[in-house]
């Protein structure tokens, strides 16, 4: 049970780090006017769990939570 609460644990702040990231890469892209066609969290290769359009870009939560 120890080395599964570990492993949520790592997996979890690995999340928190990518999500901070790739905020860092799409906040100053919107404040530039930089055209951003996709904004989401985790990957999402064929689904996704959450999709919505606002304007031209597209921003949603991927079922894979490994990065942006």
């Amino acid at each position: 049970m120890e080395i599964f609460i570990k492993a949520l644990q790592l997996l979890l702040s690995l999340s928190i780090l990518v999500i901070l990231h790739e905020l860092g890469h799409f906040i100053p892209a919107k404040l530039f006017k930089t055209r951003v066609e996709k904004f989401y969290l985790f990957f999402d290769p064929w689904f996704s769990v959450i999709k919505k359009k606002i304007g031209d870009t597209e921003y949603g939560i991927g079922w894979l939570p490994l990065g942006g």
